[in-house]
């Protein structure tokens, strides 16, 4: 028998592990490396793949808005309208304006001289929609964008300004819309808001029913930049207060809404644009309405843009002229004379 010596007594103890279980590890360990070692290069690519099916589905799930392609509106929006169409009497642009109906001329007249401009008319009962038929409001940039934008209503002489469906004829995509204007600021009753096609002018006045809730909140800021020139005009060192108040009592249009220093401020960018427009028309001595402290003061307060009006445009004189009749200037005051400008928003 061999004797122990000190180091063999404090070594440690080997562990004693059953054959079965180790037998088992092994095994299982040698299968797990064979699976990870055989398992083709193409599985493990379809895992991968389906990892990546399974992102892609979970983004498509998000559905993006659809949106017109020409106008822009959301498809699905409950507020986007067709247009209810015309009725089978309504005719083409050049074929309306060809009715003896809408002539200014009377028999004895030969007309020379009287074909320079284009003709002016008036329109009532008017939609504004687009190519595939959603009304679209004209105002917000979709002209300026070359957005084709058509018009049905009944189109009647210049000299008969009432919004009777009488005396006329009914148009049927009359366009596309060229530029719209807003014109008047002279101390008239009401402000002029027009359309200009290749084939003629037209003076709105009143909407189809239809159209009623796009061209109310037209009508809100049109009223309001004329009543705002219009008393600027009158007073060149006018602070805004001062134009608060007295915007406050003026009676607004149907259907509108008491003005308010609020009403103000929600439609400041379009009112200084219009200012702006109104200024491109003064004549060398006259004071330009931008300066006036309610302005700038206003233009502070609401963090207007300069100078975002885009292709807005004031014409006078004689490319006015050109452009539409009756010619509109601004003029220095005196006894007899007023101020009026067009302000145009033109592609």
């Amino acid at each position: 028998m061999k004797q122990k010596v000190l180091k063999d007594m404090f070594a440690p103890k080997p562990v004693m592990v059953d054959p079965e279980v180790k037998e088992h590890d092994m095994t299982s360990k040698e299968t797990s490396d064979d699976c990870s070692e055989d398992e083709p290069v193409s599985k493990r690519l379809k895992t991968s793949n389906k990892s990546n099916d399974t992102v892609k589905r979970k983004k498509s799930a998000v559905k993006k808005p659809l949106k017109c392609d020409i106008c822009k509106q959301l498809l699905e929006s409950p507020s986007l309208e067709m247009f209810s169409g015309d009725g089978n009497e309504a005719v083409e642009e050049f074929i309306a304006l060809a009715s003896e109906t809408l002539s200014i001329f009377d028999a004895d007249s030969n007309g020379e001289g009287e074909w320079d401009d284009k003709p002016q008319h008036r329109i009532t009962n008017f939609t504004v929609y687009d190519e595939y038929g959603h009304l679209c409001p004209f105002d917000t940039g979709l002209i300026d964008q070359n957005v084709p934008l058509y018009f049905s209503g009944y189109v009647k002489p210049i000299y008969d300004d009432s919004p009777a469906l009488t005396g006329g004829v009914y148009g049927t995509k009359l366009g596309p819309i060229d530029m719209w204007y807003v014109a008047g600021f002279d101390g008239g009753e009401k402000e002029l808001i027009g359309f200009t096609t290749i084939y003629a002018d037209y003076l709105l006045l009143q909407p189809s029913d239809q159209y009623v809730p796009l061209f109310d909140t037209l009508r809100e800021k049109t009223f309001l930049s004329k009543t705002v020139i219009e008393v600027l005009e009158e007073d060149y060192e006018m602070t805004l207060e001062d134009l608060i108040n007295i915007v406050q009592l003026v009676v607004p249009p149907e259907q509108c809404q008491s003005f308010s220093e609020e009403t103000l401020l929600k439609h400041a960018q379009f009112l200084v644009e219009q200012i702006e427009s109104y200024d491109l028309a003064a004549g060398e001595g006259d004071d330009l309405l931008i300066t006036i402290p309610a302005v700038r003061g206003l233009i502070k307060l609401a963090g207007v843009t300069l100078g975002a009006g885009g292709s807005q445009q004031t014409t006078s004189g004689k490319d006015q002229k050109q452009r539409r009749r009756p010619v509109k200037t601004r003029e220095e005051k005196a006894p007899g004379k007023t101020k009026s400008t067009d302000i145009s928003h033109a592609t």
